[in-house]
């Protein structure tokens, strides 16, 4: 049994927070949109829109998760700017993780800390090729 609504179970979640970079003091806020299907063979595919402010045009990931146990699993992002990359998926009763590794031009994590009002509390961290690091953080919570 997998112990995590956001990711596991169909749905559609909301979420902002802020998101900063390393060549820059500044930070940018941001507003994500994430729609959860599950489907026949056991798969788990996430729809993800996030909208930066003053940014042009949002962005598109596809997230699919496969060999989904009560504490791992895998997962799959497809993006526009990255391609296809595999990576790790990790659970336990508070959180939900996942981490890109030995890609070429990306790598990175993200973490999702259950709240006690159901909430996800976010931070992520990604490293580009030319060693330039974005840093995420913020909250999801269940639309509706």
């Amino acid at each position: 049994m997998v112990p995590h609504e956001f990711i596991f179970q169909p749905g559609l979640w909301i979420g902002e927070g802020k998101v900063t970079f390393s060549a820059s003091p500044e930070h940018l806020r941001f507003f994500t949109k994430w729609r959860v299907e599950k489907s026949e063979n056991g798969l788990i595919r996430c729809q993800q829109q996030v909208e930066m402010e003053g940014r042009e045009g949002d962005v598109f990931n596809t997230l699919v998760f496969s060999d989904i146990t009560a504490n791992s699993c895998i997962v799959e992002l497809t993006s526009d700017l990255l391609g296809t990359i595999l990576g790790k998926c990790v659970m336990d009763k508070r959180a939900v993780a996942w981490e890109f590794r030995g890609h070429p031009e990306f790598e990175g994590f993200e973490v999702y800390e259950l709240q006690d009002n159901k909430d996800y509390m976010l931070h992520a961290e990604y490293a580009a090729s030319d060693q330039l690091r974005t840093v995420i953080d913020g909250r999801v919570w269940r639309k509706g």
